[in-house]
């Protein structure tokens, strides 16, 4: 599966997370794994071998205030073990609006410490799109990719104008919302993710085996040819750039 991308993944999430893990080191497939709080990227981090093709982001979900919180202290020191930070974000459908206020506190905090550090964050904006894309501008934030977008059209230019990346999942190709959005983002600025297991593909849970599926899915819906060499030439342009700027 060589030069494939899956830019959004909650591998510890998997029951049976350490063949996942082994899955995409063994296929070498780039993967994001995105962890939901500080303290779980650190065991990750301690429970993982290094690898060149998986990296793990340090993250805090927004829909995790209620489970538990946020740790600056942890964020602040594991930042550096990392270039990645994810999931991040701000969530104010239904279930999470009541923590609004915490969540932007938060995710502040996270804007801050991660344009400090030039650092590429892969970022949850349900519901929130303005509220995430202000709060990056404001402080900085060079290198972010919207995880699965379904925002609305003006907030995806405002996107595609300030030079941010867009992961794409399967999900997106089921809804016409999410058709129309895949077709106004320009290529150079697309990248795939399974999020795993949250998304589905054919009815159950996506898997690794499903990338190369999933990347001739994207491709019979654009319609263009090798996918994944387009995302490979992003993946490596954001890495660049962000070194270029550190």
């Amino acid at each position: 599966m060589k030069n494939f991308v899956d830019f959004h993944v909650h591998i510890d999430y998997y029951p049976n997370y350490k063949t996942i893990y082994d899955f995409y080191s063994n296929q070498k497939i780039y993967a994001l794994f995105v962890t939901n709080f500080p303290e779980v990227f650190k065991k990750a981090k301690d429970t993982f071998p290094e690898s060149k093709y998986v990296k793990i982001a340090l993250g805090y979900h927004p829909e995790m205030i209620s489970i538990r919180p946020f740790k600056e202290k942890y964020f602040d020191e594991y930042l550096d073990e990392t270039k990645y930070v994810g999931e991040v974000g701000l969530d104010f459908t239904k279930n999470h609006i009541k923590n609004r206020d915490e969540q932007i506190r938060i995710f502040r905090h996270i804007c801050h410490k991660t344009a400090g550090k030039n650092k590429i964050m892969s970022v949850h904006s349900r519901n929130a799109e303005l509220d995430v894309l202000t709060n990056l501008k404001e402080f900085g934030v060079k290198h972010a990719v919207f995880h699965w977008y379904t925002g609305s059209i003006k907030n995806l230019q405002d996107i595609i104008e300030s030079n941010y990346y867009l992961s794409l999942n399967p999900s997106m190709l089921r809804t016409k919302k999410g058709r129309e959005l895949i077709q106004r983002i320009p290529l150079r600025q697309i990248l795939i993710e399974t999020d795993g297991p949250y998304s589905k593909y054919n009815n159950r849970q996506a898997v690794p085996d499903d990338i190369p599926l999933i990347y001739r899915d994207f491709e019979q819906f654009l319609g263009i040819e090798n996918l994944h060499e387009v995302v490979f030439e992003n993946l490596n342009r954001l890495l660049m750039d962000q070194k270029k700027c550190f």
